[in-house]
């Protein structure tokens, strides 16, 4: 199926401003492959570095960015509000092939009437949801400890040095409702334990059954595990900290499926060290990749994978298809298939008619 919009049988090919990703690139060339299959130029931004996420992109780039009908950044390039006003004559969304969007302006992007997609499909927010379970009873049930019994030919725990728990009959909490949450609720429920939530937005009358909403603190101080799938925003970065972590108890765990930037990641450390939690399993960090001097990597009470534990076929495949589609609709007019920012599409409709118009003039009066 064609992606060229109704601009382009104008006699005008559609634009799309793509960024490297350092973690993503065979997704993002994949992507970019397809459109480029499909009629679209291409115009490749510049590639995302550790540690690193200028607010200002060059001027070269910055040049590919204004011409651009669509663009593509990642959760390791900004997005800001001033790129978005500069490039607001031409830009009809922004779309990231992946769920976070925590990079992208996105307030300033409704102001302007500027829609922004991302890739929240089912194998997406399921397979992070199957893993977050994983990591869950890997943490109770102590599975690397049990491995190295067999592999290091150690005899059977005797009954009083029994590590694993169960996880039935546990209380765990989650930090954030969106699908990932809301589907970590959904797998837990034959397990017989009780669920906590932390979601100030949430609605209280459409949350899963058996989950009760309760204050941040509450889901600290009395969870046997706390589960962070919140999408970062500025109001709720490093949402786990110091007094956040020191309100947990001493047998109980974390888990981050969500972005590093929800935690104040060296009071973690400390906390890990002390043990003043039991342990952790973390998919995502401050810096990605985990430098190796990182002191996490030093912990033996701590789960790390490198922000890839729920990363699927399944997941990988619905995400480049995810992208493609989520461009196709909107160079056809239409919003995209995943939209994070519902609230603008009839300032955006507005705004891509009166683009539509323009073009059409111009296009007359040059013929």
């Amino acid at each position: 199926m064609t992606l060229l919009s109704n601009s382009a049988s104008a006699g005008r090919t559609p634009r799309v401003f793509a960024v490297h990703d350092h973690m993503l690139e065979p997704l993002f060339d994949g992507i970019v492959e397809d459109l480029e299959r499909n009629g679209v130029d291409v115009l490749r931004g510049p590639s995302s570095k550790p540690g690193d996420k200028p607010s200002v992109l060059p001027p070269s780039y910055m040049e590919r960015l204004l011409q651009a009908d669509v663009a593509m950044f990642s959760s390791r390039s900004l997005c800001t509000g001033e790129m978005l006003a500069a490039c607001a004559p031409s830009l009809r969304a922004v779309v990231n092939p992946t769920i976070g969007v925590e990079t992208v302006d996105l307030a300033a992007a409704g102001e302007l009437g500027i829609l922004v997609g991302n890739g929240s499909t089912p194998e997406n927010y399921i397979g992070m949801a199957e893993a977050a379970v994983m990591f869950m009873l890997n943490l109770f049930y102590g599975l690397r400890t049990t491995e190295q019994h067999l592999r290091e030919n150690r005899p059977r725990p005797a009954p009083d040095q029994v590590h694993a728990r169960t996880l039935r009959g546990k209380t765990i909490g989650i930090l954030g409702l969106g699908n990932i949450g809301r589907s970590v609720a959904r797998l837990l429920q034959p397990f017989d334990v009780k669920v906590l939530a932390y979601s100030p937005h949430a609605d209280p009358d459409s949350v899963p059954a058996g989950v009760q909403l309760a204050s941040l603190d509450e889901v600290m101080a009395r969870s046997d595990l706390v589960c962070i799938c919140i999408a970062v925003t500025p109001s709720n970065r490093q949402l786990v900290n110091e007094r956040t972590l020191g309100l947990m108890k001493r047998s109980a765990y974390l888990v981050n499926v969500a972005r590093g930037d929800a935690i104040d990641e060296p009071a973690l450390v400390r906390v890990l060290q002390e043990r003043r939690i039991a342990g952790a399993a973390l998919d995502t960090f401050a810096l990605e990749p985990l430098p190796m001097d990182s002191p996490l990597r030093r912990l033996d009470n701590v789960i790390l994978t490198p922000h890839a534990v729920g990363y699927t076929k399944e997941n990988v495949d619905s995400l480049r298809a995810a992208a493609v589609e989520n461009i196709r609709r909107v160079l056809a007019g239409l919003p995209p298939l995943h939209c994070k920012n519902p609230a603008a599409q009839k300032k955006w409709a507005a705004r891509v008619a009166g683009m539509e118009s323009l073009r059409s003039w111009n296009a007359a009066a040059h013929s």
